[in-house]
C-alpha cells in the first residue's frame, strides 16, 4: 500500500517498504506486478526533463523513455493466456482485460487526502544553466475514499489533480549577431526571412564553451491534469457481484517555446467505462462478464506564435516548428466485450477459457505537411544559415487536400489455459490464444485499405515452475505474443491522391513554392504512401527461464534469461528516388528529372518488413529487513539489434523518416543495428532504513533511497544534407558520412568536453558524386549513460489504534548528487554543432515535499 501510494501520489517510487519476511517458497510464481516492481524502480528513478518535448500520443511517450532510460528489461515466467503480452520483455504491461475484480468488501468509510509541492526555489541548476533558477512550481493533490452505502454497495472514487507553473530552462541553437539580418534583396522575401529570424529569441548566444551559437534560455509552460474515477460494487443475487467504473482524465498543456511555435499545444480528454458481472454458481467455478467503453480525444496545434509552415537549416541553427504532423484533432472510440471463466477440477487442475470483442473507430484530421516544410541545407556552395539569410531554400514539401477521415476495424480473441499440479514439485501451465482482426475501413470510403483480415494469429502459451529443493525454484516460459497495425500507421493513406497531393519541389521560390506547378492539371506528381496487399500484425516468441533460491529462510536471490525473436514488424522503405543518370547533373535542381517513375516523388511503401533480437540476463536479491534496514539490488545485461524497426515502430512520421535506408535498394540490410533504446548494463540498488529511537522528536523517521546506473542508448551520425558533395543527391535526407578512423567506434559521447574531440571532423568523410551510402553504420557510438541517486526522508505519526489512522510526510529528492545524464551529440555532419553537447536530458536536483492524511 506504502509502495503503491508513492507512484501514484508523489510520481516516483524510490524505492520499496521494508521487505516482510517471506514464507518458504511456493512453485506457483508470484504475480507479475510483484515480480516487476524492481524494473518500476529503474523507470522512476530518473527525473525527466520537461525542456525534451514529447506528445502522449502513440507510441510518442514509450520512446522517449526508452531513448532517455534505455531498455527496461523485464522478467514475466507466467503470462496469463487472457492477456496480450506483445513487447512485455521490455517492460511494456501488459494488454487490459475487459473484465473487473470484484472489490473487496468494506466496513465502515475510509479516505485518504494527499498534498505534494515542488518549488524551484528548492531546485538546483541544470549543467548548461546561465543565471539563477526561475521561478516554478509544481502542485499536486487529491483524495479517494471508500465505503458502503445501505441498499447501494461499496463505493470507491478518486480525485486527484497536478498543476505546473512556470519557466522551462532548455537550450537551442541560435543565430549569431552577424547573422541575424536578412541577405535577400526582394523586399517580400526579405520581409519573410526576417520574420523566420524573429521566431529566436532576442538573447543572443551564452555559451560558447560549448557552441557559438548554443543559447541558454528559459519559456513559460503551464501543465494542468485531472484524473478522477468512481465505482460501485453491489451484489446481484445471491452468488453474483456488479461493478461499473467510470473515468475521466485531463490533460491541457500550453508548451514552453524557447522558440517561437517550437512545440505544440496539446489538450488531450479521455473517458473510460467499464460494466462487470461476476457469478460464482458453484464454489468451483467462477464466471466474469464486461464491456468497456474508452473514448480519447487529442487535439494538437501550433502555438498562436507559430511562423507558419516548418522550417529547417539542416541542424545548423534551431528549426521552426511544430513538427510535420502538427496539428492533430482526432477521436480514438473502442468498444469492448469479453467474458472469463474458471473452473477448478479437482484440486490439481485449474481451467480458464474465454474470449472478447472490440470495435475501434478513429474519426479527425491528421496531417503531414498541411503547413508546408521549408529545407534549407548547405548546398550552392553556402551553408544553411547564409541560404536562410538569401531565401533560397534546397526544397519544399507540402501537403494539399481534405486530410478528415473515419476508419473503423474490429478485433476478436479466444482462449483457454489449464493449470495443473502434477505433484507437490512441478506446476505446469498451457494454453493458446488465437487473435483475429479485420483490415479497417474508412467510413466515408475515401480510401479503401488493400490488406485483408488478419486471421489466423495463434499464440500458444507453456510455462513450468518446479522445486528442485526446498529452497531453491526453477521457472521457465515461452509464447507467442501479437502486436498490432496502429491507426497512426495505416491513416497515412489519407495523404493519397487524388484526395491529397504531396508536392515536393526542389530549389523552390520562397514567396511562390508551387508557382511552377500546375495544380488543377492532370498530371501533376503526388507522392502516395502504399500500404502492402499483405500487411498483418507484428509478432514476437518470447521465453526465459530463472531460479530462485532463498538463503538462511530469508534472502531472495533470483537469476534468469530471458529472449524474443520478432518479426513482421511494422516498417518502410522509400522507392522512385533520384538516381545518378547520364547527362543530367548531379544536383538537388534535377531530382525530379531523375527519378525512376516521373508521374511521381518519392513512393512510401509499408511493409511487414524486418527482425528484432533481445537476450539479456538478470540477477536480483532481495533482502529481508532486519535491525530496520531493508534492502536490495538487480543487475541486468542485454543487447537489443533490429533492422530499422522495434516494438515502438509505427512506420509514420519520424519513424518513417529515420529508419529509411540511404539507398532506395538497400531495403533492411542498411539498416540492421543496436535498437535505439538498447542498453548494455544496468544496475539498480535501493533501500530504506528505520532510524533508531532517539527520543521523541527524531524518532520513526525512515531514510530510503534507490540508485541507478545505465549504459547510455546508441545514436546514429548522418550528413545531414543531401547537396552534392554532402549526399548522394536521391531526394532524401538518410544518408551517414564516410567513417575515416575505425578506432572511435562504439565509444560512449560521455561528456560535453570529451565529444568534440571523438567526434572530430577529421575522421570522418562526405560522400562522394556517385557513392550510393556512407560506410558507417547505424547505432554505431552511445550517448552518455546514467548514474542517479534518489533520497527520501520520512515520517508518520499513528493514533486511534487503528493501522489506517495516520499523517504521513515525506520529503524526497531526485537526482540528489546533481549529475547530468548529457543528451546525444549533434549528429549532422554539415551541422557547425556537429559532435558537441548542448542539453541535459534530466533535471538537476530536484526536492519536494509530501503530505498524506489517512482515516
Amino acid at each position: 500500500m506504502m509502495r503503491a501510494f508513492f507512484v501514484a501520489a508523489f510520481g516516483a517510487a524510490l524505492l520499496p517498504a521494508a521487505t516482510p519476511n517471506e514464507k518458504a517458497p511456493s512453485p506457483a510464481p508470484p504475480a507479475p506486478s510483484d515480480r516487476k516492481a524492481p524494473v518500476q524502480l529503474q523507470q522512476a528513478s530518473a527525473q525527466r526533463n520537461e525542456n525534451v518535448f514529447f506528445s502522449r500520443i502513440d507510441t510518442n511517450a514509450v520512446k522517449e523513455l526508452n531513448i532517455r532510460m534505455g531498455d527496461n528489461v523485464t522478467l514475466i515466467p507466467q503470462p496469463p493466456v487472457e492477456l496480450s503480452h506483445y513487447a512485455t520483455e521490455h517492460g511494456r504491461p501488459p494488454g487490459e482485460s475487459v473484465t473487473l475484480r470484484p472489490a473487496p468488501p468494506v466496513s465502515g468509510w475510509h479516505g485518504e487526502l494527499f498534498e505534494t509541492l515542488r518549488n524551484s526555489a528548492f531546485n538546483a541548476r541544470t549543467f548548461f544553466q546561465v543565471g539563477p533558477v526561475l521561478p516554478s512550481r509544481m502542485n499536486q493533490y487529491g483524495g479517494r475514499f471508500t465505503g458502503g452505502v445501505r441498499g447501494l454497495g461499496s463505493l470507491s472514487g478518486n480525485l486527484s489533480q497536478r498543476k505546473i507553473r512556470g519557466m522551462v530552462n532548455g537550450n537551442i541553437l541560435a543565430p549569431l549577431a552577424s547573422e541575424r539580418t536578412p541577405l535577400a534583396t526582394h523586399p517580400e522575401v526579405r520581409a519573410l526571412v526576417a520574420r523566420f529570424l524573429a521566431a529566436y529569441p532576442d538573447r543572443l548566444p551564452n555559451r560558447p564553451d560549448f557552441d557559438p551559437r548554443a543559447l541558454n534560455t528559459n519559456s513559460p509552460q503551464t501543465i494542468d491534469e485531472t484524473d478522477a474515477s468512481l465505482r460501485l460494487d453491489r451484489q446481484a443475487g445471491p452468488q453474483g457481484k456488479l461493478s461499473l467504473l467510470h473515468s475521466i482524465g485531463r490533460q491541457r498543456v500550453h508548451a514552453f517555446q524557447l522558440v517561437a511555435g517550437q512545440n505544440p499545444d496539446t489538450d488531450i480528454h479521455t473517458h473510460r467505462s467499464r460494466i462487470a458481472y461476476t457469478l460464482s454458481p458453484a464454489p468451483e467455478t467462477n464466471i466474469a462478464i464486461g464491456a468497456a467503453f474508452h473514448r480519447a480525444r487529442s487535439l494538437l496545434q501550433p502555438e498562436p506564435n507559430a511562423v507558419g509552415p516548418r522550417v529547417r537549416m539542416g541542424y545548423q541553427i534551431e528549426e521552426l516548428g511544430p513538427d510535420s504532423e502538427f496539428p492533430i484533432d482526432r477521436a480514438i472510440n473502442t468498444w469492448r466485450y469479453g467474458a472469463l471463466a474458471t473452473h477448478q477440477t479437482g484440486a490439481a487442475h485449474e481451467l480458464t477459457f474465454g474470449g472478447d470483442f472490440a470495435r475501434y473507430q478513429l474519426n479527425g484530421i491528421e496531417t503531414f505537411n498541411q503547413r508546408g516544410l521549408y529545407i534549407f541545407s548547405s548546398n550552392f556552395g553556402r551553408t544553411a544559415i547564409e541560404n536562410l539569410r538569401l531565401g533560397t531554400p534546397t526544397s519544399y514539401e507540402v501537403s494539399l487536400g481534405e486530410v478528415s477521415r473515419g476508419f473503423r476495424n474490429s478485433e476478436g480473441n479466444l482462449f483457454f489455459a489449464g493449470r495443473w499440479k502434477a505433484n507437490g514439485r512441478l506446476e505446469l501451465y498451457y494454453g493458446l490464444r488465437y487473435n483475429l482482426v479485420t483490415a479497417p475501413i474508412e467510413v466515408n470510403r475515401l480510401n479503401t485499405i488493400p490488406y485483408g483480415c488478419d486471421c489466423n494469429n495463434f499464440s500458444p502459451r507453456f510455462s513450468f515452475s518446479g522445486r528442485l529443493t526446498a529452497a531453491t525454484i526453477v521457472r521457465g516460459g515461452y509464447t507467442v505474443s501479437f502486436g498490432q497495425i496502429l491507426p497512426v500507421t495505416y491513416q497515412q493513406i489519407r495523404y493519397n491522391a487524388p484526395l491529397v497531393r504531396n508536392i515536393q519541389i526542389a530549389n523552390p521560390d520562397l514567396l511562390s513554392p508551387l508557382r511552377d506547378i500546375d495544380l488543377n492539371g492532370a498530371n501533376v506528381r503526388s507522392s502516395p504512401t502504399i500500404l502492402s496487399p499483405d500487411l498483418v500484425s507484428p509478432y514476437s516468441h518470447q521465453y526465459n527461464l530463472s531460479v530462485e533460491r532463498r538463503f538462511q529462510n530469508q534472502y531472495l536471490l533470483r537469476a534468469g534469461y530471458l529472449g524474443s525473436r520478432s518479426f513482421k514488424l511494422l516498417n518502410s522503405y522509400v522507392q522512385n528516388r533520384a538516381e545518378p543518370t547520364p547527362g543530367i547533373p548531379l544536383t538537388t535542381e534535377t531530382v525530379n528529372l531523375r527519378r525512376p517513375d516521373p508521374n511521381f516523388y518519392e513512393i512510401k511503401h509499408i511493409v511487414n518488413g524486418g527482425i528484432a533480437y533481445m537476450d539479456a540476463a538478470q540477477v536480483e536479491l532481495q533482502a529481508p529487513s532486519r535491525r530496520g534496514l531493508a534492502w536490495g539490488f538487480s543487475y541486468t545485461f542485454g543487447k537489443s539489434i533490429d533492422e530499422g524497426a522495434d516494438y515502438t515502430s509505427t512506420a509514420a512520421n519520424r519513424d518513417q523518416s529515420r529508419a529509411r535506408s540511404q539507398w532506395q535498394y538497400d531495403s533492411f540490410r542498411d539498416r540492421k543495428g543496436l535498437s535505439n533504446f538498447d542498453s548494455r548494463h544496468a544496475f539498480l540498488a535501493y533501500y530504506s532504513y528505520n532510524l533508531p529511537r532517539l527520543g521523541r522528536l527524531l524518532s520513526g523517521w525512515q531514510i530510503s533511497g534507490s540508485t541507478l546506473v545505465k549504459a547510455g542508448t546508441p545514436i546514429t551520425l548522418y550528413v545531414g544534407s543531401d547537396a552534392p558533395g554532402y549526399g548522394n543527391v536521391d531526394g532524401g535526407s538518410s544518408d551517414r558520412p564516410n567513417l575515416v578512423d575505425p578506432s572511435i567506434l562504439g565509444r560512449t559521447i560521455s561528456h560535453p568536453n570529451l565529444a568534440p574531440a571523438i567526434l572530430s571532423r577529421d575522421r570522418f568523410a562526405y560522400i562522394r558524386p556517385g557513392e550510393k551510402r556512407g560506410s558507417l553504420g547505424r547505432g554505431t557510438f552511445r550517448r552518455a549513460g546514467i548514474a542517479n541517486f534518489n533520497a527520501a526522508l520520512g515520517r508518520e505519526w499513528r493514533w486511534g489504534g487503528g493501522r489506517e489512522r495516520f499523517l504521513q510526510f515525506r520529503a524526497e529528492a531526485f537526482n540528489l548528487a546533481n549529475h547530468p545524464q548529457f543528451d546525444e551529440p549533434q549528429r549532422n555532419l554539415n551541422a557547425q554543432a556537429f559532435g558537441k553537447i548542448t542539453n541535459t536530458l534530466n533535471d538537476g536536483r530536484v526536492l519536494q515535499f509530501g503530505l498524506r492524511l489517512s482515516l
